[in-house]
């Protein structure tokens, strides 16, 4: 089979020729990490059980709103002239949605939005009255509001809309209100699309694809366009992915590779995956990604059998103060996936040469912020592999747009790699709308 390659180590996956995002998963295996590591040639015996999914992605590939045909959709340029028109128009926009209607954006627009100039664009994904009480100091007149529902019947996102809706109405009137609210949502029976409508607003087209899948689609990719990100280069580098992730060898597939390689750790009882960033710039992602692999890992098999890797945010060098210890010294049941920049160590202000006769603060002298940085993420590295913990590295430049195109293609991959071989569907979430349904019972109760 094309898919099983014959050697014996595992190929450190720095990533194709025009890669920009850097995969080190060596440190899973047992070349590097010793005898608790995968051995390679369990992740290759996987071969035959990941040949359906391997054979089913050209068709995804081809299906308009499967994830991975978002990447080669030919909507980009629509989205960018209306991203253009909105910052042209309105000083600020307003994102109201709730997981994935509202993470993947947030994401974009928070990692790659900083240095572009544009207009902000601010995230409501909750419904805590005390977050949206500053929605009354909005001047409505010059801001635009963007309303994200898949359904069109999440009741949160529901109740954002109707919170603020007054206050639109007041300072604007009804029959402008088209001019600045747009509705993004699927189901034409939906609630939110039945609002819309009332309302004379303008209703975009929700992709027949999960909320948490659909980060490069309008769903994120608009307003990371409103507030200058390049959408194109967050395209080119998903599609660069998206290729790599389709190749029949197993060990130069990096979703294959790394995503079987994670399973086997979970099936030896590692089932807490641990991403920590070094590099704050790249914190939302983590937010993301904790939805991605929670909603669409954890529930029951065909069988019935609960499945699940849970995921655990961490943030370094911080968390090294709060966590390392149980990392360390606590149960054997985590795996780590760090996500750093290579510009780490390059960075920063240079200590000065005072207080040289204190030890502690000698040794810092004439370094840079940036390497003492650098240092503990080696440090924490090295230490975890000295005590059998697996880990991977994944390291991109935090402003670089193609990078992080690369990296959510490869989490998505990985993310429906491992549920393949859970024995699950990671695109439903039963559980999540059991919930739905009691919280609108529990209002009812309330009303009586």
């Amino acid at each position: 089979m094309a898919i099983t390659p014959t050697s014996t180590t595992p190929v450190r996956q720095a990533g194709g020729a025009a890669s920009r995002l850097r995969i080190d998963p060596d440190t899973l295996f047992t070349p590097a990490l010793g005898p608790v590591g995968v051995d390679p040639s369990t992740v290759r015996a996987l071969a035959p059980r990941l040949r359906p999914l391997l054979d089913r992605l050209p068709e995804w590939r081809q299906t308009p709103g499967n994830f991975l045909s978002l990447p080669y959709a030919d909507d980009v340029r629509a989205i960018q002239r209306l991203g253009d028109d909105i910052a042209k128009r309105f000083d600020q926009t307003v994102v109201f949605g709730i997981g994935g209607s509202s993470l993947g954006g947030e994401m974009l627009v928070s990692i790659l939005a900083r240095d572009a100039g544009r207009q902000p664009v601010r995230f409501f994904d909750n419904i805590d009255p005390a977050s949206l009480k500053d929605m009354a100091e909005v001047d409505w007149s010059r801001a635009c509001l963007l309303v994200i529902s898949k359904s069109g019947g999440t009741a949160e996102t529901l109740c954002q809309l109707m919170s603020v809706l007054p206050m639109m109405e007041k300072q604007l009137g009804t029959d402008r209100l088209r001019d600045h609210i747009k509705v993004i949502t699927e189901n034409r029976n939906g609630p939110l699309y039945r609002i819309a409508e009332r309302l004379g607003l303008e209703i975009l087209k929700h992709p027949p694809v999960g909320g948490r899948f659909s980060v490069l689609s309008i769903v994120g990719l608009l307003p990371a366009a409103i507030s200058g990100v390049d959408i194109d280069a967050v395209l080119a580098g998903a599609r660069r992915m998206a290729d790599r992730c389709q190749t029949a060898d197993i060990e130069a597939n990096p979703a294959f590779w790394n995503g079987a390689a994670q399973y086997l750790h979970g099936e030896r009882g590692r089932s807490i995956c641990v991403q920590m960033t070094y590099c704050d710039r790249l914190r939302p992602e983590l937010r993301w990604y904790r939805q991605l692999w929670a909603e669409s890992l954890g529930k029951h098999d065909r069988h019935g059998r609960p499945h699940g890797l849970t995921p655990v945010l961490a943030h370094g060098v911080t968390d090294q103060h709060s966590q390392l210890q149980l990392y360390l010294a606590g149960p054997d049941d985590k795996q780590f996936t760090f996500l750093t920049s290579p510009s780490l160590a390059k960075s920063g202000t240079r200590i000065p040469e005072r207080f040289m006769d204190i030890p502690e603060v000698a040794i810092l002298a004439g370094h840079t912020m940036g390497e003492l940085f650098a240092a503990e993420f080696e440090a924490i590295r090295t230490t975890l592999t000295r005590h059998g913990r697996p880990h991977r590295t994944l390291s991109l430049l935090p402003d670089d747009a193609q990078a992080l195109g690369e990296l959510i293609v490869l989490l998505e991959m990985e993310t429906v790699v491992v549920a393949e071989l859970l024995g699950v569907d990671p695109f439903d979430q039963p559980a999540v709308e059991e919930g739905k349904i009691l919280a609108r019972e529990y209002l009812k109760r309330l009303q009586t």
